[in-house]
């Protein structure tokens, strides 16, 4: 069994260890420490990265992160656990939406990163290489930001190794959410984590649960249950994985607003549109519609955004075409 993963030590067989990790040898890194929890298992087995508020703000994913490094139990592991529980670290505090506020960057668009890069770019080359690389699987727990609402999802990616394939899938299943998505958001760029994790040869997904920058129970019950199933399936705890797959959206279809000014949705999450149907409009600051806001595509509203105040291009909700 390895003693480290990276810059992060690992506990004996039956232990666990929390404490926090830093990037040494990068000043800008170097200043920050992330906080880890580590489980090692009495028997070898996979080792399982779970990762969580790469968005700062999507508090959901951070509480249950936290909630598994406490409630599980090392010596009922087959295996090793490593949980990061917040990754936008200079964000957190900051109560920064989207964004890391050392170069205004969206951290999971930004893998594999650069070794020379930007902040971001230098953060997302150090984690893949040292720390992703080496597991075998990775879950990375995900919330509807400070201002989105959305229905509980899984997303992931298939790569083209049917092995590789195969095990993603299971992991996306065991989860237990009603809508799973399988290919990227329409006009957005590459470089999430699990996406990039899985083209490295790791069995990875992102799951979704919660939002609105609350902690509702049922939302991070939802991700405790979710990973704890995805644990069983994977043969990393024992017992049966409960929880039946998802349905898998035809696309992710981001839609976006062609002015900037006040938006009034009239579609809430969950709800299933038809194409052309009316989702909301546009005003402008004396209350005068200036756009209207249709459906490209048919399907179920996966998140929505729930401030009013909108850029031009600005974000606005997600459909998965059905």
């Amino acid at each position: 069994m390895p003693q480290a993963i990276g810059p992060i030590p690992l506990p004996r067989a039956g232990e666990r260890t929390t404490g926090t990790f830093t990037f040494a040898g990068d000043p800008g890194l170097a200043k920050y420490e992330w906080p880890y929890i580590a489980m090692a298992g009495h028997i070898a087995g996979p080792t399982v990265l779970i990762t969580a508020g790469i968005h700062a703000a999507e508090y959901t994913g951070i509480e249950a992160a936290i909630r598994l490094g406490r409630t599980i139990t090392p010596g009922a592991i087959r295996g090793t656990i490593l949980i990061i529980p917040l990754l936008n670290r200079p964000g957190f505090y900051e109560r920064s939406i989207y964004v890391n506020p050392e170069d205004g960057d969206n951290l999971n668009r930004l893998f594999p990163g650069k070794p020379d890069g930007t902040w971001g770019e230098r953060f997302a080359h150090r984690l893949l290489t040292e720390v992703i690389v080496k597991c075998d699987h990775a879950i990375d727990l995900h919330a509807g930001d400070l201002v989105e609402d959305l229905v509980p999802f899984v997303i992931y990616r298939e790569t083209g190794n049917g092995e590789l394939d195969e095990k993603i899938t299971r992991m996306a299943n065991a989860y237990g959410a009603e809508w799973a998505v399988r290919s990227a958001p329409t006009g957005e760029r590459p470089g999430q984590l699990f996406a990039v994790a899985a083209q490295s040869g790791v069995a990875a997904m992102l799951a979704e649960s919660g939002g609105r920058g609350l902690l509702i129970e049922e939302d991070i019950i939802r991700h405790v249950r979710g990973v704890t199933n995805i644990l069983k399936a994977i043969g990393v705890l024992s017992g049966d994985a409960a929880g039946a797959p998802p349905t898998v959206v035809k696309s992710f279809d981001w839609v976006r607003s062609p002015v900037q000014g006040m938006f009034h949705c009239s579609v809430r999450v969950g709800q299933k549109v038809s194409a052309r149907q009316t989702l909301g409009e546009i005003t402008d600051l004396v209350g005068e519609p200036i756009a209207a806001i249709t459906a490209s595509v048919g399907g179920v509203v996966l998140f929505t955004v729930t401030s009013p105040a909108i850029k031009k291009d600005g974000l606005l909700l997600a459909i998965g075409a059905l």
